[in-house]
C-alpha cells in the first residue's frame, strides 16, 4: 500500500479527529497495530509511535482527503 492510501481507511471529522471506517494494520518503525472500524483518533494520541491525526492530516493535505 502506498503512504497515501491509508487515507482510503479513515474519515476526517469536521472537528480535526479521524475515525477508521474499516479495518487496517498501522505498521510502524515500533510496531504493528490493528485498527478497526469506529477508532477514532484526536491530535497527540499516538499510535505506534506516531500522532495519527497528525500524520493523516498531512497526507491530506499532500494528497487530497
Amino acid at each position: 500500500m502506498g503512504r497515501h492510501e491509508i487515507l482510503d481507511y479513515f474519515e476526517h471529522h469536521r472537528d480535526g479527529a479521524w475515525v477508521c471506517t474499516k479495518p487496517v494494520t498501522l505498521t510502524t518503525a515500533r510496531e504493528s497495530v490493528a485498527i478497526r472500524p469506529g477508532m477514532r483518533f484526536d491530535y497527540g494520541k499516538k499510535v505506534g509511535g506516531i500522532d495519527l491525526a497528525e500524520y493523516l492530516e498531512r497526507l491530506g493535505s499532500q494528497f487530497g482527503s
